[in-house]
């Protein structure tokens, strides 16, 4: 029975720190994530100002000013 309740106890811990590590790893993904939504809308914002300055250059005026 005694080496049952050692198994068990390795087990226990080996479990533990997989726990500890699925942990680790999916807070890792999330920070992966908000990291590359992050980059994501900061090259949208870049793009859409490029765009607006491309379309006022190439706007003609109208009307007297």
């Amino acid at each position: 029975m005694n080496h049952l309740e050692e198994q068990i106890k390795k087990l226990k811990e080996e479990n533990e720190k997989l726990k500890e590590e699925n942990e680790t790893l999916w807070f890792m993904l999330e920070e992966q994530k908000n990291s590359q939504d992050s980059i994501g809308q900061a090259l949208e914002s870049m793009l859409k100002e490029a765009l607006a300055d491309e379309m006022l250059k190439n706007m003609e005026p109208v009307g007297d000013a």
